[in-house]
């Protein structure tokens, strides 16, 4: 390069440096980075868990928990509803069993400091051993539900508003805002009760956006 053309470059450089810093509203547009979220698949049951006393029938060494269920939970139980039977007195082992029978009528009992309305249920446990003593406090766990998947996302993937909340969809280039039903809460994450089918994509913004608006796709979040 000659030296005249040398200078003429450094000149218009400068001369274009100079026009950009001379226009305070000039500010490089920068569009938010979506990061993909991965929604775990969790199986689950519902379960209601109580405690109760084990009882000993010794005329035929049958052995049975007796429980109490509150009146707003009873209509989960059913006879011959499977329970799993623990406690603090024979750890490590575990018993099943199934419910034998539910009392015709609602009683009082205390539950801490306040009485409630509750129905007493009798457990009846399938194969007692010499681990099971009558006075013995028991946990019955009943499966109220069949096994189902839940899906879970992380807590930061799911923000709120005067709508109610909500998720991102990743959609051609779009944040597309999602109204959704959350569930039970985990150490891993929230569940989402409504349907995300498999073309939907959720993702967590690294900065505030709205809905439709231009972003772009990063990496992943697990």
């Amino acid at each position: 390069m000659d030296t005249k053309k040398a200078v003429w470059t450094m000149i218009i450089c400068g001369a274009m440096t100079a026009g950009l810093l001379a226009v305070p509203e000039f500010v490089l547009d920068t569009v938010p980075t979506a990061t993909a979220v991965e929604v775990e698949k969790v199986e689950h049951t519902d379960s209601l868990s109580l405690s109760g006393s084990i009882t000993k029938n010794y005329r035929d060494e049958t052995m049975s928990v007796q429980i109490y269920v509150p009146e707003k939970d009873i209509s989960k139980v059913s006879e011959g509803q499977k329970a799993e039977i623990t406690g603090d007195a024979f750890p490590g082992k575990s018993y099943t069993g199934f419910v034998e029978k539910i009392a015709e009528t609602a009683t009082k009992v205390q539950s801490g400091s306040v009485h409630q309305t509750a129905v007493e249920v009798t457990i009846k446990i399938d194969e007692p051993d010499n681990s099971l003593k009558h006075g013995y406090t028991a946990s019955v766990k009943l499966a109220t539900s069949e096994p189902y998947v839940m899906n879970i996302v992380p807590y930061e993937a799911v923000q709120q508003d005067s709508g109610g909340e909500y998720v991102y969809i990743f959609n051609n280039g779009k944040a597309e805002k999602k109204y959704v039903e959350t569930g039970a809460e985990l150490s891993s994450g929230v569940e989402i009760k409504t349907p995300i089918s498999d073309t939907e994509h959720i993702v967590e913004i690294d900065e505030l956006v709205e809905n439709g608006d231009t972003v772009k796709l990063g990496g992943s979040h697990d």
